[in-house]
């Protein structure tokens, strides 16, 4: 995992604020993000276009330190640039009949993830679609909903095959289905990568 990945990742896991009964974690909660499922989404296509979009955003930044709306706006931005770069979105409407064609190709070898990524994309394209047109900004957050939509959506119904069946990930998954912000756990750090330790509770 190279670094605009992990700039994707910390991205993808960004949700929106919590519902008030969700923001403390139950008893047995994981202290690392357990490895539950691995998915097969963004696509190899979207962490390079990822790469792209952020040297293209990232040299709009007017400030050495940003406030908290640029770093919102910023990530907005760089999601809407990813999918207006793949052609999954016109304008600011995603195009669904594009991300059906491409995300279906990119599982065209995982088989047991067909139904899933229909599922998916059907459910959250209704989803964004239907809601209210967010207020005007730079970028609107389309893209960045039914990154988050998917994501949750393809954990949720990760196939057997494909699920590590245990206590930790069968609580996340539950806890995940009783709060509609929380993420799906990130995935592991690259190979040799060192951090600064657990994240804070």
């Amino acid at each position: 995992m190279n670094r605009p990945l992990l700039l994707l990742t910390a991205v993808l896991t960004v949700g929106s604020g919590q519902q008030e009964d969700c923001k403390t974690a139950p008893a047995g909660w994981p202290r690392r993000p357990p490895q539950c499922c691995d998915l097969p989404f963004p696509l190899e296509g979207m962490k390079k276009e990822f790469g792209s979009c952020i040297r293209q955003i990232g040299n709009r930044q007017s400030s050495a330190v940003p406030t908290a709306q640029a770093v919102r706006d910023a990530r907005l931005c760089i999601e809407e640039c990813v999918y207006k770069g793949l052609g999954f979105m016109d304008e600011h409407k995603l195009n669904k009949d594009q991300l059906l064609e491409q995300l279906k190709k990119g599982i065209a070898d995982k088989k047991d993830w067909t139904k899933p990524m229909e599922g998916a994309v059907k459910k959250c394209h209704e989803t964004i679609t239907k809601r209210e047109t967010p207020q005007e900004a730079a970028c609107q957050d389309s893209a960045h909903e039914f990154t988050h939509c998917v994501m949750r959506e393809l954990f949720l119904n990760c196939p057997a095959s494909e699920w590590n069946n245990n206590d930790e990930c069968n609580l996340v998954k539950s806890r995940m289905q009783a709060c509609p912000n929380i993420p799906p756990p990130p995935p592991p750090p690259p190979q040799g990568f060192r951090g600064q330790g657990p994240p804070p509770q």
